[in-house]
């Protein structure tokens, strides 16, 4: 046997040198079964270089493998080599055995791969010296993943790795290095085939990552993709990149549409593009060569390229034989140097050309070079190329032939929708002044985002501008910020929407919390604030007039009065006891000498009221006994005013006290109000995981208060307050604080703003857009913008009161407060000059009783000097001065009043005007006086004419009349004053000065005419004072 095949290679050999023209050299192959579309485009490949040159040919030998045995890899191996091949090619990498590599090392059989066989050691790599792979070295390959993933264009921070577990991560060993595996860095999750993928994404989705590195064999990968459409994972802010380098393959292309919106990113090997010949292509061939479209079948045809390139350069030169030899016997000589031909073998030297561009085997025998296209394959559109020295580059930078703008020009058909302008949809909660529902005037119908207003509507509008983004509000259902329940492990609100993937933004008066920022990112904050206290502002107390009573109640100033009354009982007694507190003896009307006494009721309560009221007295003590009782009094009402002063002070002050509690301190030590914030808001957080000793106090008595001290949200706290009128205290951010106090006059924060806080905008975790919200944020900040939109929501004046505006408060007291104080003063006076006048009558009896005269004369005689108050100087007998008067005095009075009727009343008519005192200024000051007093009601009656209060102001008489019964009364009045003695000109002055007086009646009364002009003389008929004629005339 061994004979026989001598035979047939020498016999081979003997032929191929004899004949010149064409040399056919065997190469063989090895594929497993389930590879015939490899083995095909092997015979494909073998056939284009055959037609290179027609001097050498290749001749094909393939075998099948069903399974991955060693041993039958073995045979097959050595039968190839006994059969005189000159390279073997595979077995691809689902082989586990190194055995052809071996023997073509030891017989010297040059063997080309064309994919990824399992990473072998250095001192393995001897037994390797004979192989060359054209597959991309798998460490290129993950430093190129690693570029594209770092990149700005990219700049993935954190991600997901998922991979099937068949798969090789040689190539994803940069990327494990990279991040950190833990929950802000890399995770990573392994899937097998077959496996339910849905349970995998629903696992990515809950951990809410937006970012998935996947690693899928092409022919399930449209399964695996597809599975992830229900936990809304394709969605425009989700990011997928493809490793597999034949994802292109893969069929993705299905999920092409207006809702597959993922941005996605896949690589592969950038394809080798001929130039056209004379910058023209065959318009009219349309037809596809789809032997080579993956990636191994594009490395097989490469590898044969490679191997026929080296195998014709060499094949040219002197002693290159065929080989002959077998497993365990002789060596190929040409073979190592077939190995270094191929090594350097350039892509531009290659023909037929490389599929594959950059192909350069190092002196390993590996390929170390090569390009990248990183593309989207939904629409198989290139974005970036990946190459070794440049990384990554635009595709639009880069200048492409004929033939690929051609192929680009079929592709502009398609859009991309993963690059169409972004449109966020932002989830927000229904709160005045932040965002609430537009109010929409009749006839008028809002649709979209200009149903809403706030102040986040104005803001989100402008960042829109800034940052070049659509959007849509969303209110969430439940109207909630975001709270995490720990029983059910699930936050609500505004933080769900955004876990879930139902909103990219998320945005209100939204507090940033360390709770919050573990399950989604935050911009830089657009609101600063803090929390404080929201009250019920009670109303003032109503304005008393006898509130200076009030420091003291009714006992106290009762015992005040009946300790005046006993102290002044007691210094009488006191001092009718003490011998110095008695005056010298003088000698009385009956020649005796007799001792005064001042201390009697009226000069002993004089002491003790000007002790109380601190204004002293003239009465002084001369007596031990008398002094010291003076001096206790004087301490007793020193006390008893000075704190009576004191506590009206209080009064007056804590009267504009609205509100005993001042700050977080004194509503934590009371009992009387309750007091609560928002369930579950940022508010209740600060004060449940504060380490604080106050702010821990005030959530254990939050949580003990019955009814719920708890609300739903800041409206339903502020209604509470308001309605609970000072018993419930609401705790809350200043800016929505100071919003409800500005429009509520029945509110009013108490204490200063403690617990410094922000509002941001929230995004799903490891958004990209972030850091552009931001930026957008700064600008408008730096524009004023952010200032404009507080000023507008939160500090504007419209404001409501249930209790009707509020009273300016200027610190004085109005007459309402003080009114009692004259109240007091006009009844003393009034009392006093009651008294007086009892006393003055008293004092007119007895001058009557001792001069024996009448008391009617001793009355006139009194009252006559009474009204002379020029007159300081008082004669003892009055009436004897009046007698004998020149002009006046009882006298005159008898005779008077011996007159007949008519006489007697001009004479005493004469008598009172020459006594009055009018008549005596007149007398005395040339009636200046009583002129002025005329001029001056001259002038209030013309005021009162022109102002309309007078009836009748349209007629000028009237006003003539009021100002003769003005004017003329005081020049006859003055001149009757200066008539002296002369009875007739006094009486007929007097006369005269009555008579103008009477024009009063006419300018003051109302006519028939001035009732009713049309119907006078019906009126004057029927009579001025019947109303029924009056009822007629108005009708």
């Amino acid at each position: 046997m061994f004979a026989l095949r001598f035979f047939l290679f020498a016999t081979l050999a003997l032929s191929s040198y004899a004949n010149d023209e064409v040399l056919v050299l065997r190469v063989g192959a090895i594929f497993f079964d389930t590879e015939m579309k490899l083995a095909e485009a092997f015979d494909a490949a073998v056939e284009e270089v055959n037609a290179i040159n027609p001097s050498l040919k290749l001749d094909a030998i393939k075998h099948y493998l069903t399974i991955d045995d060693s041993i039958v890899l073995q045979e097959i191996s050595c039968d190839l080599i006994g059969n005189g091949v000159v390279a073997i090619f595979g077995p691809s990498s689902k082989t586990n055995s190194d055995i052809v590599e071996v023997l073509c090392n030891t017989t010297g059989i040059p063997h080309l791969q064309f994919d990824w066989p399992p990473q072998k050691s250095a001192r393995e790599g001897l037994n390797h010296q004979m192989t060359i792979n054209v597959a991309p070295m798998e460490l290129i390959l993950s430093t190129a993943i690693l570029d594209v993933l770092a990149s700005k264009s990219f700049n993935w921070n954190s991600f997901t790795l998922v991979y099937e577990k068949g798969t090789n991560l040689n190539r994803l060993q940069h990327i494990l290095a990279w991040k950190q595996l833990h929950k802000t860095g890399i995770k990573i999750r392994q899937f097998e085939r077959g496996d339910d993928y849905r349970v995998l994404w629903k696992q990515i989705s809950t951990a809410n990552e937006k970012y998935v590195l996947l690693d899928c064999p092409p022919d399930i990968l449209v399964n695996v993709i597809n599975a992830s459409i229900g936990f809304n994972m394709t969605g425009a802010f989700n990011h997928l990149f493809l490793t597999n380098l034949d994802t292109h393959i893969s069929g993705i292309d299905r999920f092409y549409s207006k809702e597959f919106t993922v941005s996605i990113a896949a690589i592969r090997i950038r394809n080798y593009i001929p130039p056209p010949v004379h910058d023209e292509i065959d318009v009219f061939d349309n037809e596809v060569d789809d032997r080579f479209n993956s990636l191994e079948t594009q490395l097989l045809y490469d590898s044969v390229v490679l191997f026929y390139n080296a195998l014709l350069e060499l094949s040219q030169r002197s002693g290159f034989y065929a080989p002959q030899t077998r497993c365990g016997l002789g060596f190929w000589q040409p073979g190592p140097r077939l190995v270094e031909q191929m090594k350097n073998i350039s892509p531009k030297q290659a023909k037929p050309p490389f599929k594959t561009q950059k192909l350069h085997i190092n002196a390993d025998g590996q390929r170390d070079d090569f390009n990248l296209d990183v593309y989207n394959p939904i629409i198989d559109r290139v974005n970036y190329i990946w190459n070794k020295e440049f990384q990554l580059v635009s595709y639009e930078k880069i200048r492409e032939n004929s033939t690929q703008a051609m192929k680009q020009k079929r592709l502009e058909d398609k859009v991309d929708f993963s690059q169409k302008p972004v449109r966020y949809k932002i989830a927000t909660r229904v709160g005045e002044p932040y965002f609430s529902w537009r109010e929409e005037p009749e006839g008028v119908h809002y649709e979209g985002n200009d149903r809403f207003e706030g102040y986040v509507v104005d803001l989100i509008y402008d960042l829109a501008q800034e940052c070049k983004f659509e959007f849509d509000f969303e209110p969430v259902k439940d109207n909630k910020y975001g709270s995490y329940d720990p029983t059910t492990d699930e936050w609500d609100g505004i933080i769900r929407a955004l876990i879930d993937n139902h909103a990219q933004i998320g945005i209100c008066d939204l507090t940033i919390t360390q709770a919050r920022r573990s399950v989604v990112d935050f911009t830089v904050p657009f609101m600063q604030l803090g929390i404080s206290i929201l009250a019920y502002k009670k109303p003032p107390p109503e304005p008393n007039e006898y509130g200076f009573l009030k420091p003291y109640n009714f006992e106290v100033w009762l015992y005040v009065i009946i300790a005046m009354v006993i102290s002044a009982i007691a210094l009488i007694i006191t001092g009718r006891m003490d011998r110095l507190e008695w005056e010298k003896p003088v000698e009385n009307e009956n020649n005796e000498l007799e001792q005064e006494n001042i201390w009697h009721m009226r000069n002993t309560l004089w002491l003790v009221l000007g002790s109380m009221l601190n204004q002293g007295c003239d009465l002084l003590p001369r007596g031990v006994p008398m002094r010291l009782l003076t001096a206790f009094w004087w301490i007793f009402a020193l006390l008893v005013s000075q704190t009576y002063i004191a506590k009206l002070a209080a009064f007056v002050t804590s009267s504009k006290i609205s509100n005993d509690i001042a700050s977080l301190h004194d509503l934590v030590d009371q009992n009387k109000v309750q007091f609560g914030t928002i369930r579950g808001g940022a508010t209740s957080v600060y004060f449940s995981d504060s380490n604080d000793t106050e702010n821990r106090m005030a959530w254990n008595k939050m949580l003990s208060f019955k009814p719920d001290a708890f609300t739903k949200s800041n409206e339903e706290g502020v209604k509470r307050v308001k309605v609970s009128k000072g018993t419930y205290a609401f705790l809350m951010e200043t800016t929505s604080l100071q919003y409800h106090v500005q429009r509520n006059l029945d509110l009013i924060q108490i204490g200063e703003a403690f617990g410094q806080k922000h509002y941001g905008i929230a995004v799903p975790l490891n958004s990209q857009f972030r850091s552009n919200l931001s930026v957008g944020i700064l600008r408008l900040s730096e524009k004023g913008r952010l200032y404009y939109f507080r000023n507008k929501w939160l500090n504007t004046n419209d404001s409501s009161s249930d209790t009707g505006p509020e009273p300016v408060d200027d610190g004085k007291l109005d007459m309402e407060s003080v009114g009692g104080l004259f109240v007091v003063l006009i009844v003393g006076v009034i009392i006093a000059f009651i008294i007086g006048v009892g006393e003055f009558l008293r004092h007119v009896q007895r001058i009557a009783l001792k001069e024996k005269i009448t008391p009617k004369m001793a009355l006139k005689a009194e009252v006559l000097f009474l009204i002379r108050f020029w007159e300081t100087k008082k004669p003892r007998h009055t009436y004897q001065r009046s007698r004998d008067s020149t002009s006046t005095g009882y006298s005159s009075m008898e005779q008077m009043s011996t007159m007949s009727s008519p006489d007697s009343v001009f004479l005493l008519t004469g008598h009172i005007v020459t006594h009055i005192p009018g008549g005596m200024l007149g007398a005395k000051f040339g009636g200046v006086w009583i002129l002025v007093i005329g001029i001056l009601s001259t002038v209030v009656f013309t005021l009162l004419f022109l102002s309309g209060d007078l009836p009748g102001r349209h007629d000028s008489s009237k006003l003539q009349e009021a100002v003769a019964a003005s004017l003329g009364p005081v020049i006859f009045m003055v001149g009757a004053s200066y008539s002296g003695c002369c009875r007739v000109h006094v009486v007929g002055f007097f006369t005269i000065c009555m008579g103008l007086m009477g024009a009063f009646y006419s300018s003051m009364k109302l006519s028939s005419m001035y009732i009713s002009p049309n119907y006078a003389v019906t009126f004057r008929a029927n009579g001025q004072r019947s109303p029924t004629a009056l009822v007629q005339s108005l009708e």
